[in-house]
C-alpha cells in the first residue's frame, strides 16, 4: 500500500491509525510542503492588505498606537485603549520595531502572530487526535488561510485571534486530559468574549471534577495581568471598568452578528438584552450540566462541546459584533478535520462569517438574514448531534454543487445590488436557496455512510 493511498483511507476514517512500522518523514513530506507553501501565501495575502483600512483603523487602533509609542511605559497609566491591559503591553512591544513599518501594518503583525498561533494549536489538535500529518497539516492550512480569519486581521486589525488563541489553547489541554482552566482564565482577561467557552469549562470542572476554588482563576489572573498598570499609576476602578465600558458603548440588540436577533429586530432594547441573557445563561448552564453528564468520551466529544459553547454564547446573546463566531470559526476547523462529517459546519460557519463581515466593510446588511439562518441549522444540528452521540458521515456530492452554486449566487448578488435593503425576488431567491442548501448539506452528510457508523474510542 503506498503512502498517498493510507492518507486517502485516513481521510475516510475519523480515527483511522497509520501503520506505526512507516517512515515518519516519509509520511511528513507532503504534509509539511503544503504547510509552507500554504504558511508562505497566507503571509503574501496579508503583505498586499497591509494598508486596507476601516472607521476603526483611523478611530481607535492608529491612535492607540501613536499614543503607546509617544508616552512609552508612561502609557500605562492611562486608559488609551478601550481594551484590557494585556493589549496595552503588545501595543508596546509592537513600537519596539517602529522602525520596520506604518502603525497599522505593526499593529496588524500583533494579530498575525496570534493567528499563527491559532492554525498550531489547531493543528496541533487534530495531531494529536488521529496521528495523520495530512490532517494536521489541512487543519493548520485551513486556519491560517480562512476568509473570516484574514477580514479579521489583515484587513481590520482586530484582535480576536488573540483571545481564541487562549480559548483553543484551554480546549486542547481539555482533550489531553489536563486541566485547561489557566488559559482559559487568560483568555477572559485578554477579551470578554473569552466567555463564551465558559459553559464548557465548567462543565469539564463538573465532569472531571476538578475543585471549584479553580474558578477564582479568572478573576486571579486578569488581576494579575493588571498589576503593571496598576504600579504605573491607573486607577483600580478604571481597570476593573474595561468590560462595563465596552458592554455600554453600543445600545443595538446586534451589531451586524449573524445571531437569533438578526429575526427579532423590532424587540425594545432593554427587553431584549434581558431575554437575551437570560436565554444564553440558561442554555450555558445546561450545556455544562449536559457535558458533566454525558457518558461520552474522547477528543471530538471534547472539540464538540467546545464548539457547542462557542456558538451558542454570541447566537443566543444580545449586542454581538460579527467578529464574535471567531472562536467557532476556527475550532469548527480542527473539528472537521477530526471527522469529515463536521466539514459542512466549517465551511458553512466560513461563509457566514463573510457575509456578516460585508454589513461593517462594504455596508451589505443584506447578507445577515441568509447568515443568521445558517448558523440557526448549524446551532439546531450541533445539539442534535450532543443528543444522538456519534454517527457516520458521507459526502452528498449534489448537496455539495447546491451549495456551492447557491452561495455563489448570493454573494454575486450581494455585490452586484451592493449597500443598503434590496428586498427583491432575486435576492429572496439567492437567499432561499443558499439557506435551503445549507440545510441539506448538513443534514445529508451527517447520514450513517453505507460501511456503519463511525468507531467509538
Amino acid at each position: 500500500m503506498t503512502n498517498d493511498s493510507i492518507e486517502i483511507g485516513a481521510l475516510r476514517e475519523p480515527y483511522h491509525r497509520v501503520n506505526p512500522n512507516q517512515s515518519l518523514p516519509g509520511r511528513w513530506r507532503i504534509p509539511i510542503a503544503l504547510m509552507l507553501a500554504c504558511g508562505f501565501a497566507g503571509l503574501a495575502l496579508r503583505y498586499l492588505v497591509r494598508e486596507h483600512t476601516t472607521a476603526d483603523t483611523f478611530e481607535f487602533l492608529i491612535p492607540w498606537y501613536v499614543f503607546a509609542r509617544d508616552h512609552g511605559i508612561g502609557a500605562l497609566a492611562e486608559a488609551f485603549t478601550n481594551y484590557s491591559p494585556f493589549y496595552s503591553y503588545l501595543l508596546l512591544i509592537a513600537v519596539r520595531f517602529d522602525w520596520l513599518g506604518q502603525p497599522l501594518s505593526l499593529v496588524k503583525a500583533i494579530s498575525a502572530m496570534f493567528e499563527l498561533g491559532c492554525a498550531v494549536v489547531v493543528a496541533q489538535m487534530v495531531w494529536r487526535a488521529t496521528r495523520v500529518p495530512l490532517r494536521a497539516s489541512m487543519a493548520f492550512c485551513s486556519a491560517w488561510l480562512a476568509p473570516t480569519v484574514l477580514f479579521n486581521g489583515a484587513m481590520w486589525g482586530q484582535a480576536d485571534s488573540i483571545w481564541t488563541f487562549f480559548a483553543l489553547l484551554s480546549v486542547a489541554m481539555f482533550m489531553r486530559n489536563r486541566n485547561g482552566i489557566l488559559p482559559f482564565a487568560v483568555g477572559c482577561s485578554v477579551k470578554a468574549q473569552g466567555v463564551f467557552l465558559g459553559p464548557f469549562v465548567l462543565g469539564m470542572i463538573l465532569r472531571r471534577k476538578i475543585h471549584l476554588a479553580w474558578l477564582a482563576a479568572i478573576p486571579g489572573v486578569y488581576v494579575i495581568l493588571a498589576i503593571p498598570v496598576l504600579v504605573a499609576g491607573r486607577s483600580l476602578a478604571s481597570v476593573l471598568g474595561v468590560y462595563l465600558g465596552q458592554a455600554n458603548t453600543y445600545h443595538h440588540l446586534t451589531m451586524n452578528a449573524a445571531n437569533v436577533w438578526v429575526f427579532a429586530g423590532g424587540t425594545p432594547y432593554t427587553a431584549g438584552v434581558a431575554i437575551g441573557l437570560v436565554l444564553a445563561a440558561a442554555s450555558g448552564l445546561a450545556l455544562s450540566i449536559f457535558i458533566a453528564q454525558s457518558k461520552r468520551t474522547g477528543p471530538e466529544f471534547i472539540l464538540l462541546v467546545a464548539c457547542a459553547s462557542l456558538i451558542l454564547m454570541p447566537y443566543l446573546l444580545p449586542k454581538m459584533h460579527e467578529r464574535y463566531f471567531y472562536g467557532f470559526e476556527l475550532a469548527s476547523i480542527a473539528l472537521a478535520c477530526l471527522n469529515p462529517r463536521y466539514l459542512p459546519f466549517a465551511v458553512i460557519a466560513q461563509v457566514d462569517g463573510v457575509l456578516s463581515y460585508l454589513a461593517f466593510e462594504s455596508e451589505i446588511v443584506m447578507g445577515l438574514l441568509p447568515a443568521a439562518l445558517c448558523n440557526t441549522f448549524l446551532v439546531f444540528y450541533l445539539v442534535l448531534d450532543l443528543r444522538q452521540g456519534e454517527r457516520g458521515f458521507r459526502l452528498p456530492t449534489l448537496a455539495w454543487l447546491g451549495f456551492a452554486a447557491s452561495t455563489a449566487g448570493l454573494f454575486a448578488y450581494l455585490l452586484v445590488a451592493g449597500a443598503g435593503l434590496n428586498v427583491s425576488p432575486a435576492y429572496m431567491l439567492a437567499a432561499g436557496l443558499a439557506a435551503l442548501m445549507a440545510l441539506r448539506l448538513v443534514k445529508e452528510s451527517r447520514c450513517a455512510s453505507s460501511d456503519g457508523p463511525a468507531p467509538s474510542h
